[in-house]
C-alpha cells in the first residue's frame, strides 16, 4: 500500500493530496489521511515541499467539507424525511438532534476532523441540520488547518523514523491498527450512548404530549 501511495504522489504530487482529501471530506471512503502521512514522509526526504503538502491538504479538506455541507443542506432533510423512519429517526428525534448539534456545533465540527467517519460526515450532517454556514466554514477551516498541520508536519519531522519502523517491524502496523480500532470503538460507543439518550428523551416527550392531549377535553 505504501508503495502505491508513493507512486501516486510521485506522479501527481500535491494534486493527489488535494483530490484524495477533497473526496474523503465529501463523505467518500478515500484514504486521505494515509496519503497525507505518506506525502509528509516524502517531504521529509526532500521529494515534496512540506508547506505545499499541508496547504493542499488544508484546501482539499475545507473545500470537500463545504461540498458535503451543500449536499446535506440541499438534499439531507429530504433524505431524512423519506428514509429516516427506517433507521428510527422520527421528525421529533431529528429536531432534538438538530437542537443539540446547534448548541455544541462548533467544537463538533472542529474535533470531527480528527475522527474517522466523523471526518467524512461532518459536512453533510452540518448541512442537513442547517448549521449556520459562516460558523461551519470558520470551524471547518480551523479544524482542517490543525489536522493538516498535525499529520503533515508530524510525518515530515518524524518521517525517517516512521519509515524505518514500518519497514523494520510488522508489529508497528499492529500497534497502529490497535490504536486506531480503540479510538474508533470509543467514538462509536459514545455516539450510540448519546443517540440512545436522545431517543429516550424524545419518547418521553412524545408520551407527555399524548397524555396532555388526552387530558385536554376533560379540562374544558
Amino acid at each position: 500500500m505504501l508503495e502505491t501511495l508513493n507512486n501516486l504522489l510521485q506522479t501527481y504530487g500535491y494534486v493527489a493530496v488535494f483530490i484524495s482529501i477533497f473526496l474523503e471530506s465529501t463523505g467518500l471512503p478515500f484514504p486521505g489521511e494515509s496519503i497525507l502521512i505518506a506525502a509528509g514522509i516524502m517531504a521529509g526526504h526532500g521529494e515534496l515541499n512540506v508547506w505545499g503538502v499541508v496547504g493542499a491538504a488544508w484546501f482539499g479538506g475545507t473545500m470537500g467539507d463545504n461540498l458535503g455541507y451543500y449536499i446535506g443542506h440541499r438534499f439531507g432533510r429530504r433524505f431524512v424525511a423519506r428514509y429516516g423512519s427506517r433507521f428510527g429517526i422520527t421528525p421529533e428525534k431529528f429536531q432534538m438532534v438538530e437542537a443539540r448539534f446547534q448548541k455544541v456545533g462548533p467544537p463538533i465540527v472542529l474535533i470531527a476532523r480528527f475522527i474517522l467517519i466523523l471526518r467524512q460526515l461532518a459536512g453533510f450532517v452540518s448541512g442537513t441540520l442547517r448549521f449556520p454556514w459562516w460558523e461551519f466554514l470558520l470551524f471547518n477551516a480551523l479544524g482542517a488547518a490543525l489536522w493538516s498541520g498535525a499529520y503533515g508536519f508530524g510525518a515530515y519531522i518524524l518521517g525517517d523514523r516512521i519509515d524505518t519502523y514500518l519497514h523494520g517491524s510488522p508489529w508497528a502496523y499492529a500497534a497502529i491498527a490497535a490504536v486506531f480500532l480503540l479510538f474508533t470503538a470509543t467514538t462509536i460507543l459514545k455516539f450510540r450512548k448519546s443517540a440512545k439518550s436522545l431517543a429516550q428523551a424524545a419518547d418521553s416527550t412524545d408520551s407527555s404530549s399524548e397524555e396532555g392531549g388526552k387530558g385536554g377535553p376533560s379540562l374544558g
